[in-house]
C-alpha cells in the first residue's frame, strides 16, 4: 500500500472517531436538555387552548389536582348524566281548583263628571273570582273601588265596581265578573 493510501485510511479513522464522539455528545445533551426542559415548562408558558385531552394521559390528573370549582359542566363534553332511575311513587292529589265556567256582566251609563256603582252577579252555584270595569278605549274613567261582593266562600257570587267619569260626555261602562265552580 502506498503512503498516500495509508494517510487516507488514518484520516478516515480519525474522522469516524470524531463523528462518533460528536454523536454521543449530541445524544447525551439532547436527552439531558429535554429532561431539563420538561421540568421548566409551566402553565403560564402554555398558550390557552393548546393542550387538549389527547395530550393528557388517562388517569394522570385527579380531582385533588384540580382547583375547586374550576371545572364546570360546560367544560365537559358529552352526556354526564347517569342512567335513568326507577319510577317514583305517585304524588298526593292536589287541592281542588277553580274552573271559570261563565261570565256575568252589568252595564252603567255615567253622565259627565258623575260616579256610579254596579254589581255583576254570577248564576247560583258559581263564585265571582275576578272582575272589573271595561269602558270604551280612551274614555277617562277612574276606578274608585273594585272587589268581590258577598259573604265568604261559596256565597261570594258578585263583583262590585265603583267608577268616576272624568270626561265631558256620557260614558258606557261594562262591569264584569269571572264566575267559577269551586270544588
Amino acid at each position: 500500500m502506498s503512503a498516500r493510501g495509508k494517510v487516507a485510511i488514518e484520516k478516515g479513522r480519525r474522522l469516524t472517531g470524531s463523528l462518533l464522539v460528536v454523536c454521543v455528545l449530541g445524544t447525551a445533551l439532547g436527552v439531558a436538555g429535554g429532561a431539563q426542559a420538561a421540568g421548566l415548562v409551566t402553565g403560564k408558558q402554555i398558550k390557552d387552548g393548546t393542550v387538549t385531552t389527547k395530550d393528557v394521559r388517562d388517569a394522570t390528573i385527579t380531582t385533588d389536582e384540580v382547583e375547586g370549582s374550576s371545572i364546570t359542566p360546560v367544560d365537559i363534553a358529552g352526556d354526564v348524566r347517569g342512567p335513568k332511575g326507577p319510577q317514583g311513587d305517585l304524588g298526593a292529589t292536589g287541592a281542588p281548583g277553580l274552573e271559570v265556567v261563565d261570565f256575568a256582566e252589568a252595564t252603567l251609563d255615567l253622565a259627565a263628571g258623575a260616579s256610579g256603582v254596579r254589581t255583576a252577579t254570577c248564576p247560583p252555584g258559581l263564585v265571582a273570582v275576578s272582575g272589573g270595569p271595561a269602558a270604551a278605549q280612551g274614555s277617562p274613567v277612574r276606578v274608585l273601588d273594585n272587589a268581590p261582593y258577598g259573604t265568604v266562600g261559596n256565597e261570594r257570587r258578585s263583583w262590585v265596581t265603583r267608577v268616576q267619569n272624568d270626561s265631558p260626555v256620557t260614558v258606557r261602562v261594562d262591569i264584569w265578573a269571572a264566575c267559577a265552580e269551586v270544588r
